[in-house]
């Protein structure tokens, strides 16, 4: 018995990409510097699907699914190999990169590091320390 399953739908530059197969797992990757921070919601599947992005700077915040005081964002484009993660974000209508997140992964056996930078159009930029997948 085959069973269909709808999946996130992830946006990449080509659209949204819709396929069958289990349902997958999500798990969040969090990057903090000194003032500010990235969280993002990411599926498991074969390419890169972020489901939520929530970002922080001083006392500013921005959200893909905005709450009282945040400012609504999407997640323009995102890749992602075994050694590096990069994610656009932009405004709601896709219209100015709002932040770039660059992020370079190493690992040995049971150790793993990650980290790179975060910049936010008219925050800043900080180094960050990403956890997660």
């Amino acid at each position: 018995m085959i069973r269909k399953v709808l999946c996130n739908i992830a946006f990449a530059v080509a659209g949204a990409l819709c396929f069958t197969g289990a349902a997958q797992a999500t798990e969040t990757t969090i990057c903090s510097g000194d003032g500010a921070s990235i969280s993002l919601l990411m599926g498991a599947t074969p390419v890169v699907s972020i489901a939520k992005a929530d970002m922080e700077a001083g006392t500013r915040r921005w959200s893909t699914r905005q709450e009282d005081g945040e400012t609504p964002i999407l997640v323009g484009q995102a890749f992602e190999t075994s050694e590096i993660l990069h994610v656009d974000i932009t405004d709601d209508n896709v219209s100015e990169i709002l932040a770039r997140l660059r992020v370079y992964k190493a690992s040995e056996g049971d150790f793993y590091a990650a980290g790179g930078t975060l910049w936010i159009s008219g925050a800043g930029a900080w180094a960050v320390n990403c956890s997660g997948p």
